[in-house]
């Protein structure tokens, strides 16, 4: 067999661990969402954004928000003039955020990473926020995620990502994050990294367990 053949199913069976993988995960936040939703809400976003605040974009500009959750963060941009694309593939999360925060005109999305097919079709986007996900990707599913952000982002748009490091709850795995492989990753993709800034959490739980962040600004070339 040609090595081209085997290299294709490899991919092919990357992609069908990480669907199923997802599927668990996303199954996973389904069944916790009664006990996330309140807890999500609480948390300041100007707060959780505090790392990167000065790189957001300040005229108003598109944005998608992937992995929005509960729509939080996508609401505070909002309320800061954006045009903001809310990506979420649990459906509890979406119906909560569709009516917590009804009075704002946000765009909601069922998608997922690491392809984001649909949004593709939504874009050039001025800046992607990715807040508390790329941990539930693979090494493999990250790279591709990092290609599917240049697909969605205009040349000089912002990408915004939190890395977490820590332990995850059962019924949604974590994957580790090498800081260093993820920026290399991305300046190989074409991006330039602005930012790599490393954090505590500022949840008490995630603080108790050992739970750090790394806040990333890559710039899209």
């Amino acid at each position: 067999m040609g090595g081209g053949s085997g290299e294709g199913r490899h991919r092919a069976w990357n992609d069908h661990k990480q669907r199923g993988m997802t599927h668990t995960i996303v199954r996973g936040y389904a069944a916790a969402a009664e006990a996330l939703i309140g807890p999500y809400e609480a948390v300041a976003t100007a707060e959780v954004l505090a790392p990167v605040i000065d790189l957001l974009p300040v005229e108003p500009s598109r944005i998608a928000d992937i992995g929005a959750g509960t729509g939080r963060d996508a609401a505070w941009l909002a309320e800061e003039g954006h045009r903001v694309t809310a990506v979420e593939p649990v459906a509890p999360f979406r119906l909560a955020g569709q009516k917590l925060h009804r009075r704002l005109s946000i765009d909601w999305l069922d998608d997922r990473l690491p392809d984001l097919g649909t949004l593709r079709t939504r874009g050039p986007f001025d800046m992607a926020l990715l807040n508390g996900v790329w941990q539930h990707l693979d090494s493999d599913a990250q790279e591709d995620a990092m290609r599917s952000l240049v697909g969605i982002l205009r040349p000089g748009g912002l990408a915004v990502l939190s890395l977490r490091h820590g332990p995850g709850a059962a019924d949604r795995p974590v994957f580790p994050i090498d800081t260093h492989e993820t920026l290399k990753n991305a300046e190989a993709e074409g991006f330039a990294v602005l930012r790599a800034e490393e954090r505590g959490s500022i949840q008490s739980v995630n603080r108790a367990a050992g739970v750090t962040w790394t806040w990333v600004a890559l710039l899209r070339g």
